[in-house]
């Protein structure tokens, strides 16, 4: 680092983070005046229709597109003449637009080829609000940042913020005016989306709406999007945003070194991250990350919700159906945001020279993605301007992306749009949009800007001649959708693998060897959270799951404790008896599904090879503040791994079997507590004991995770054979007794990824389209089971005749 480098970086550090952008300001505003203000002025003009336009002028960066509802032709023309087609010149330059969902598959899954750096947009910032943010970067730094805070919206975390989000939406819905008209925009997405990001962010709730504000203003600039904006505004949003986000982050980092157990916000999931936690002294980094995730949960939540009335509105036989079955409603919520698309795009520049379907394109070029076109791809989508409830491949939409650059939020946006659609069947028979919406001026945000709905109280007759046909068209009846239109597409179920080196062996108990495992470039390795685990495949048919037992905080290396089993299939005798040190093995994941949920207090319960997982707990406890105790179970003391770390702490309770009496647990689990979280890893009799234990404590408090298989009993109705269509690569298979679906569908050519075989270690999960499973893994909670959303291909079952898989 070069000294003038370590002068800013310390300047950074010490000046407020508001008073930097201000001064940044006052410099550029400065040399505005010397050289001139560089921004696009864009005026409104009617746009031609598209067949009075020649293709090589045609523009879709043009930000009234959506507002006069030109973009369906003029995407259509493109995907049908010129599906990777070069604009020479435009307000952001020339740019290449890529229009069909299998191009848009090629470019997003290819971050060596086409980078996401140096912005997402299609046009250039500012200069000095160039904002840093993880979406812009290519891995291995995106994955990084991304890792600290992915955790906030993991699936036990979404259980978990169900209830809240739940009541936030009742509490707005409970508000609204009936029988009379008001702006659903304002009132219903944005309220409810402000709420949202104050409890993620941990954000002062009278003040939610600065939020919504902040990301209007600073993500649609003229020059960045076509939106209306005003740089000078930009720049007092971005400062008071600093001010703001700078206090939040030294108030909890003051209050965690007081001792206050930590939150599970943003913010304190940065602070607590290797890698993000000097973010602060990053400031356009710092701002960069905070914009894309309020902008992330503002605009794909907010204009989903309304746009799903605005569709429904214009399909009444499709809200009627609806309002029939409201079992339909996890399917609107897929058909929503298809059929929606709130970001019409993604950026990406080509890293070298390539071909994408014909075209060459030259390093340095900018490649659009219009994901708002692929949604709309006959080719995937069969009636796509349709809105079809239920469409059976609507699942596969493009509006979060694909690849390691997929919208981390978007089970939290399903989650949302799934709730309030349930609460607004329960209270409302009809939601009538009563005149056109107004749009937003952007080409990359598909925004309302405004709304005016009536509401209709549940019980009530319709009203006397209502519409109930398209706002400001005439009704066309959808057509059946069809199923599994691709061929030959790999399914989104690759994981990287990398290839360490032993760097260090040691024997940690009678048969149990603990491996370290670095790259032997020496580059950092995946971050990972307490709980998780990471597959060593040791040949091309035998790969092993063991968690990972050192630091969340060491980036430089892996740590696995494994014990030598004497009825071992392969994979532990491999370990103890080919990988010395110096050795070297491919190793995929880490991968969480054991993580250490939130909670005041827990209580440990390790047996054997299971106290791995719980090292990590156990550090991760400490960091949080919370109380914790461990009970410690094992044949003797020489069997019990990492004893010499443990059997000092006083909180610690050692229990060698050939010592002592067997342990009663009943003493431990006997009285619930509803402050306790109890996590438990061991031998499947001692997970089994600790589960009729826990039977009285409240729902959620019991987490495991099972190194062998849980033995579950065949249901009475559990169907011999069945049909599985794979529904992104159009394959239908049979599925006979004795053959599980993972090699059913692998066997018919569908690209699937597995590991344990045995249901234990999460690695074959894919998404349930249509049917019900019958789950025989030890993976999923009843919650999950109850569902019926996901399915652990490896051994699980239907008690459908037919399944419709995401495959």
């Amino acid at each position: 680092m070069s000294f003038l480098d370590q002068v800013i970086n310390k300047a950074q550090a010490i000046i407020p983070m508001e008073r930097q952008v201000q001064g940044m300001h006052m410099f550029q505003k400065a040399r505005q005046f010397v050289l001139g203000d560089k921004q696009p002025v864009f005026v409104e003009k009617k746009i031609p229709d598209v067949d009075e336009v020649a293709l090589t002028d045609i523009d879709m960066s043009n930000p009234f597109m959506w507002r006069q509802g030109q973009w369906r032709p003029y995407f259509k023309r493109l995907r049908d003449e010129a599906p990777v087609h070069f604009r020479a010149d435009s307000a952001f330059g020339p740019y290449w637009s890529v229009t069909r969902y299998e191009d848009i598959l090629t470019v997003d899954k290819d971050f060596e080829t086409f980078s996401a750096e140096p912005q997402i947009i299609i046009g250039t910032p500012p200069e000095g609000l160039d904002i840093k943010m993880f979406i812009a970067m290519d891995p291995p730094r995106h994955d990084e940042q991304r890792a600290a805070v992915q955790g906030v919206v993991a699936p036990k975390n979404l259980d978990e913020l169900e209830g809240l989000i739940r009541s936030r939406v009742q509490e707005v819905l409970d508000s609204l005016p009936l029988n009379e008209t008001f702006d659903w925009v304002d009132k219903v997405s944005i309220e409810l989306t402000a709420r949202m990001l104050a409890t993620l962010l941990d954000f002062p709730y009278d003040q939610r709406r600065k939020l919504v504000y902040w990301t209007e203003v600073t993500a649609a600039g003229a020059s960045t999007t076509g939106g209306q904006s005003d740089v000078d505004e930009m720049w007092r949003a971005s400062a008071d945003m600093a001010k703001s986000f700078s206090a939040l982050w030294h108030d909890k980092a003051a209050r965690l070194a007081a001792g206050e157990k930590p939150g599970y916000d943003l913010i304190t999931l940065m602070q607590m991250s290797e890698d993000t936690k000097d973010l602060i002294n990053r400031p356009m980094e710092f701002l960069g990350n905070l914009i894309l995730l309020v902008v992330g949960g503002n605009d794909t939540t907010r204009n989903s919700m309304s746009g799903g009335v605005y569709a429904l509105n214009q399909f009444p036989e499709e809200f009627a159906r609806l309002r029939a079955d409201p079992g339909l409603i996890p399917k609107l919520v897929h058909e929503i945001i298809r059929w929606q698309t709130p970001l019409a795009y993604m950026r990406r520049v080509a890293k070298k020279d390539t071909v994408l379907n014909g075209q060459f394109i030259r390093k340095g070029d900018k490649v659009v993605m219009w994901y708002a076109s692929a949604n709309r791809d006959e080719r995937t989508f069969e009636n796509p301007d349709n809105f079809i409830i239920g469409r059976p491949n609507a699942r596969n939409h493009l509006s979060f992306g694909i690849g390691v650059h997929r919208c981390m939020g978007a089970r939290l946006a399903e989650l949302q749009l799934r709730i309030l659609w349930e609460e607004l069947l329960a209270r409302f028979d009809d939601i009538e949009v009563v005149e056109e919406p107004e749009f937003a001026q952007s080409n990359f945000v598909r925004g309302y800007t405004r709304m005016m709905v009536s509401l209709t109280p549940k019980g009530q007759l319709p009203r006397s001649g209502a519409r109930r046909t398209r706002v400001g068209q005439p009704p066309t009846a959808p057509q059946p959708a069809r199923r599994g239109s691709r061929e030959g597409v790999v399914s989104n179920t690759a994981e990287r693998e990398v290839e360490l080196k032993v760097s260090a062996r040691r024997d940690v108990a009678d048969g149990v060897v603990e491996l370290t495992l670095t790259d032997p470039t020496g580059a950092k390795l995946p971050a990972w959270t307490a709980g998780a685990h990471v597959d060593l495949i040791l040949t091309p048919s035998l790969a092993r799951q063991y968690s990972l037992c050192g630091s969340t905080a060491d980036t430089s290396s892996f740590k696995v404790g494994v014990l030598r089993d004497p009825n071992s299939r392969g994979g532990s005798a491999y370990v103890h008896e080919k990988l010395a040190e110096g050795a070297t093995v491919r190793v995929r994941g880490p991968r969480n599904h054991f993580p250490l949920v939130s909670a005041p207090r827990y209580q440990f319960i390790a047996g054997g090879i299971g106290i791995t997982p719980i090292l990590a707990m156990i550090e991760a406890a400490e960091a949080r503040g919370a109380e914790w105790s461990l009970i410690y179970v094992g044949r003797s003391r020489a069997s019990m791994a990492y004893l010499d770390a443990l059997e000092s702490n006083d909180r610690v309770t050692v229990w060698p079997r050939d010592e002592n009496e067997r342990f009663d647990l009943a003493s431990v689990l006997g009285t619930p507590r509803s402050d306790t979280l109890v996590y438990c890893c061991g031998s499947g009799a001692l997970m089994d004991a600790v589960e009729e234990g826990c039977a009285g404590w409240p729902e959620g408090s019991l987490h495991l995770e099972r190194f062998a298989a849980k033995v579950v009993e065949a249901p009475a109705d559990a169907l011999d054979s069945f049909e599985v269509e794979c529904a992104r690569s159009g394959v239908t298979v049979s599925v006979p007794e004795g053959m599980s679906i993972f090699e059913a569908v692998e066997k018919a050519g569908v690209q699937v990824l597995g590991s344990c075989m045995e249901g234990i270690c999460a690695t074959c999960e894919c998404d349930v389209i249509e049917g019900t499973p019958d789950h025989r893994d030890s993976v999923l909670s009843k919650a999950d089971r109850a569902r019926g959303d996901t399915i652990m291909t490896c051994v699980s079952r239907s008690l459908s005749k037919k399944l419709v898989l995401d495959l």
